[in-house]
């Protein structure tokens, strides 16, 4: 029997006493090493749990800014409906409507911002038929002015002169400021008013047209009055009294009113006294004119001729002679 292939009994124990070794290391070490070890394991898991936790919202951030989801989110906001009904905007159709477009985002929370506002505060009231009339009247042109006074007065407009004191005093004028003007200075071409003819002119058109009287017939009368803005009787021009308020004779020189614009009021209203029962404007009073209650019985007046003995005493053919201008004035 060969020395080599014989079986040597020390060889295996030496291999049982190293396996054994290697198996019994653990038990072998320090129980202090043990508790060191664990401790590392849990501080480097520790470590990785919270690397984990700060890098979450990056992705759940980066997540939510994806094309996907701003496009998803876009689709949201574009069929919010408003309390009115329509959309708060369009986004762009086609391969752009993945993407929204720059500034989007702040158009929204304008629109939005905007929308709130408006719901607080309510629509803004409607303009009261006067306002309406006195805006249209600074703004549009003459035509505009009668139909827009005609609308708010409920009288229709008319350009008729009778004869014999027959003409109408209600109703809307269908000429302008420029025809009052034109005629007055034709007649007169240096006037004592306080205003130049057209600024006088264009305040008996607003006025009248509010009220619902005809401005050439006012104005026929405050020519008649004045003598084409000539005085020289017991009222004075700086007294912005255009039909002689209060001038009741006996050298009486009437009211003066501060302004030229509350003198044609004054006539205006006085004027509305008698052909209305009513108040036709919140002007129309004693304040604006302080013979208004001294009218009575209202509206008793419809044509010139009802002015005789009314508007003036004894007043024959009073009506008549205002007349003359206002045919005049349309031809």
């Amino acid at each position: 029997m060969l020395s080599g292939s014989a079986h040597h009994p020390d060889h295996s124990r030496r291999n049982t006493n190293k396996l054994m070794s290697s198996r019994d290391f653990l038990n072998r070490l320090p129980s202090q090493f043990l508790v060191r070890l664990a401790g590392v394991g849990l501080l480097l898991g520790g470590t990785t749990l919270v690397m984990l936790g700060l890098l979450w919202p990056e992705e759940q951030e980066s997540a939510a800014a994806s094309p996907q989801n701003l496009t998803q989110t876009a689709e949201l906001v574009t069929r919010e409906q408003t309390p009115s009904g329509p959309a708060l905007v369009d986004l762009p159709s086609g391969p752009d409507r993945r993407q929204p477009p720059p500034g989007w985002w702040l158009k929204q929370q304008r629109v939005k911002l905007s929308t709130a506002e408006e719901d607080a505060d309510g629509p803004a009231p409607p303009a009261t038929p006067g306002e309406t009339a006195i805006a249209v009247a600074d703004e549009e042109s003459a035509p505009a002015q009668v139909a827009a006074a005609e609308s708010a007065a409920g009288v229709p407009t008319t350009r008729a002169a009778g004869t014999d004191g027959s003409t109408p005093i209600q109703g809307l004028w269908g000429g302008s400021a420029d025809d009052l003007a034109t005629y007055l200075t034709s007649n007169n071409a240096a006037p004592r008013f306080t205003v130049p003819a057209k600024e006088l002119a264009e305040l008996y058109v607003r006025y009248a047209n509010e009220v619902g009287v005809r401005a050439d017939v006012l104005w026929a009368q405050m020519l008649h009055e004045t003598g084409f803005g000539k005085y020289g009787g017991d009222v004075r021009p700086e007294q912005n009294n255009y039909a002689g308020i209060g001038a009741v004779g006996g050298g009486a020189a009437g009211h003066a009113f501060a302004t030229p614009a509350d003198g044609v009021r004054g006539h205006v209203a006085h004027m509305a006294a008698y052909v209305y029962s009513e108040n036709k404007a919140d002007w129309t009073n004693s304040a604006t004119d302080p013979r208004y209650d001294l009218v009575n019985p209202r509206g008793q007046v419809r044509v010139l001729s009802d002015l005789d003995g009314r508007w003036a005493v004894p007043g024959n053919g009073y009506g008549a002679a205002i007349e003359r201008h206002v045919i005049a004035l349309n031809p």
